[in-house]
């Protein structure tokens, strides 16, 4: 099989295992597995996911394993996924200011594109053997007692302020909201912990979409499906279960199966951006979330 070939199993694979995603339960399933690869593109998770019977845990290439002190086990099996070509390319560069002119040489400038996708292998850690020793740590079991869920919230809070204004309010039905006009994110303070972390992380998955996705014609819905599933995601990656509340919620806002295959992008990307955002903060709590690409 060549390698175009290749892709084209490999992409009827993605829309196979987005195909089989059928109802809600089947949904939070799936991104209680995408917590652990939040770093992977949806297409590329959805692989690892059938692959590997939605078993795997952490994933690295071949040479990546080695670099981290262990090797894959002979015999293992790796996992197809698609990794992009990139080719340079010169453009011409818009001047800071457009009225001054400059040479053709000092007009260009050389970006990487991407040119197309190639199959590659990743191997799971079941699959390999050697030294614990530089093996990332991943954030597990934080929930159980208020006092914890208490200093993830509060963590929570400190790091995402940097970036939005976060009120307290009380006298209101609703757990949360997010203004799209004054971009306030507010949260019930006389909610439990755990509750106004979720709807933290909701509310913060708000106001990503519509920053990256401000097309008016998104149905409520299907925002609300974006923000409940975020929330999801980022909170098992933080090691806490959500599930009894997202599963009620994100049945009750969807109208047809067809749009979590329509959503799907979105939740990756802006789970990835949340994740991202509490790694690196200075000083963050949430370190441990932090990863190498591959």
């Amino acid at each position: 099989m060549n390698n175009q070939d290749k892709i084209k199993s490999a992409l009827e694979k993605i829309d196979d295992g987005l195909a089989a995603i059928s109802t809600n339960e089947d949904w939070l399933k799936y991104l209680q597995f995408q917590s652990l690869f939040y770093n992977y593109s949806f297409g590329n998770a959805i692989l690892i996911y059938l692959q590997s019977g939605g078993q795997a845990t952490y994933v690295k290439g071949y040479k990546s394993w080695n670099k981290l002190g262990r090797y894959v086990k002979k015999g293992a099996k790796g996992l197809a996924i698609l990794a992009p070509c990139f080719r340079k390319v010169e453009q011409f560069k818009e001047p800071d200011n457009k009225n001054e002119y400059h040479d053709e040489q000092g007009e260009k400038e050389v970006r990487r594109v991407i040119s197309g996708f190639k199959v590659t292998y990743v191997f799971d850690i079941a699959d390999t053997d050697g030294s614990d020793e530089y093996i990332p740590v991943l954030v597990k079991g934080l929930a159980g007692n208020s006092e914890e869920e208490k200093n993830i919230y509060d963590n929570l809070y400190r790091v995402l302020s940097k970036e939005f204004v976060i009120q307290d309010v009380t006298g209101t039905a609703s757990k949360g909201s997010y203004n799209l006009e004054t971009k306030v994110i507010s949260v019930r303070s006389d909610l439990e912990y755990l509750q106004r972390i979720k709807t933290l992380l909701h509310e913060t998955a708000h106001a990503y979409d519509f920053a990256m996705n401000p097309d008016d014609d998104i149905p409520r819905n299907r925002r609300e499906l974006i923000a409940e599933s975020v929330a999801f995601v980022v909170s098992m990656r933080l090691g806490l279960d959500t599930s009894s509340y997202s599963m009620g919620y994100i049945q009750s806002w969807l109208k047809d199966k067809e749009e979590l295959k329509i959503i799907a992008d979105t939740v990756q990307k802006v789970s990835y951006k949340i994740i991202t955002t509490l790694a690196e903060s200075e000083g963050s709590a949430f370190s441990d979330l932090r990863e190498s690409e591959e």
